[in-house]
């Protein structure tokens, strides 16, 4: 079985929004685990990659992401979660091959990543600080704000569910991610 024609190099590393061959120049074969077939060489990115894609997330939030509203943040993550239903089927295909799951479970995955694009995009605009009963005079109030450029490293059994448990709730909070997906 082979990968079906993607709008991507598999070999490159998608920073700053650009796919870029790793400074290392290697790649890894991908295999697929149900039957050890080749189904493509994939990126394998060092530190040098690693450094290009914090500094990329870390411009992304300093000039744009962390600046923008919680509804903005809300509406972005909600287009989001309909892209993925729109590609359900090819992103249940690659997550089946790459994972050597059932395809029907690959697609339950690709529908549960939606949800959870849906949900923390519903849900970017409904946390807030809460201001706590102190001393006469004072006020004691919680300020919640992102953390800057959060870290993701994404086990290969279940990619698209803990994509969306993970980065989506970042995202959602006004975090920048990068993210690692299993060799």
């Amino acid at each position: 079985m082979s990968l079906p024609k993607l709008p991507f190099a598999t070999d490159k590393c998608l920073i700053g929004g650009r796919w870029i061959a790793p400074q290392t120049g290697d790649t890894i074969d991908l295999i697929n685990p149900s039957d050890g077939s080749f189904l493509a060489p994939i990126a394998a990115g060092g530190a040098a990659d690693i450094d290009a894609a914090v500094t990329a997330a870390r411009n992304a939030f300093d000039n744009s992401w962390s600046q923008s509203t919680a509804t903005d943040r809300g509406r972005i993550l909600s287009k989001l979660s309909a892209l993925i239903l729109e590609h359900s089927a090819l992103l249940a295909e690659l997550e089946a091959l790459d994972v050597g799951k059932p395809l029907k479970q690959a697609h339950a995955d690709a529908i549960a990543l939606a949800r959870y694009m849906e949900f923390y995009g519903g849900a970017a605009d409904k946390l807030h600080g809460e201001t706590l009963p102190y001393q006469q005079g004072y006020t004691v109030y919680t300020l919640r704000e992102p953390h800057g450029v959060t870290g993701h490293i994404v086990p290969w059994n279940y990619p698209m569910q803990i994509i969306g448990r993970s980065v989506g709730a970042a995202l959602a909070m006004g975090n920048a991610c990068v993210r690692k997906p299993a060799e």
